[in-house]
């Protein structure tokens, strides 16, 4: 999956089209994604009384959203973009020592790294 927890997306499709949005959590089996922001789509989630909520009631709990439906954004322009793979490989410092190649997430649209 090309998001990480933490990143900035857009929503590109459903009743919250064009509402930017934060990862809080992602879910690989499922491809989905839980996204923190205003006014986003939530579930009534219904709790027993515990000790961390004594009274019990009916809590919002954010919404699953499909990874498909949602756009990374990216840079000061705050550009939405396709997150492309690519090897990344760097000279080691000191002298006969191996090459260090690590992968990397890069937008498309900028061509600058992500991570």
């Amino acid at each position: 999956m090309n998001f990480k927890k933490g990143d900035e997306v857009v929503i590109i499709s459903g009743q919250d089209k064009g509402k930017k949005a934060k990862v809080v959590a992602v879910l690989q089996k499922e491809n989905k994604l839980v996204l923190d922001g205003e006014n986003l789509k939530v579930n009534k989630h219904h709790e027993k009384p515990s000790n961390s909520n004594p009274d019990g009631g009916i809590v919002d709990k954010a919404a699953k959203i499909h990874a498909s439906n949602v756009m990374l954004v990216v840079g000061k322009d705050k550009v939405r973009t396709r997150v492309g793979y690519k090897v990344v490989t760097q000279q080691s410092k000191k002298k006969n020592a191996p090459t260090v190649s690590r992968k990397v997430r890069y937008s498309k649209k900028t061509n600058e790294e992500l991570d």
